[in-house]
């Protein structure tokens, strides 16, 4: 049994399916983390990278239990995100600040320059 675990970061929540190469999906789970966003700017929108692994850290395990698998059975991550963002990163390779997503629009001047 090979078990790949298909792991889909969106712009509120993770999703992991675990996924067997004969028999198909095992299991699935879904763990939310917060858009951070400021009443007196509505162009901020930003996440931590705390926030993505505890829930990626739910969410697999909740995949896990309802496979009813354990850890050392997956083989592999395949892992997809919603948009990407380049982060600066200390030496060791923890993010400096929080992610700018997609829908952080504060630069939205900056070609107009």
């Amino acid at each position: 049994m090979a078990v790949v675990a298909g792991v889909d970061f969106g712009t509120l929540s993770v999703r992991v399916t675990l996924v067997d190469d004969h028999k198909g999906p095992l299991g699935l789970a879904t763990a939310e983390y917060p858009l951070h966003r400021k009443r007196e700017n509505p162009d901020y929108a930003t996440q931590t990278h705390a926030h993505h692994m505890d829930a990626l850290s739910r969410a697999m395990r909740g995949a896990l239990e309802s496979a009813g698998v354990k850890g050392d059975d997956v083989a592999a991550l395949a892992i997809d995100t919603t948009g990407s963002s380049v982060v600066m990163v200390g030496e060791g390779l923890e993010p400096l600040d929080e992610y700018y997503l997609w829908c952080d629009h504060r630069a939205k001047s900056e070609p107009r320059r």
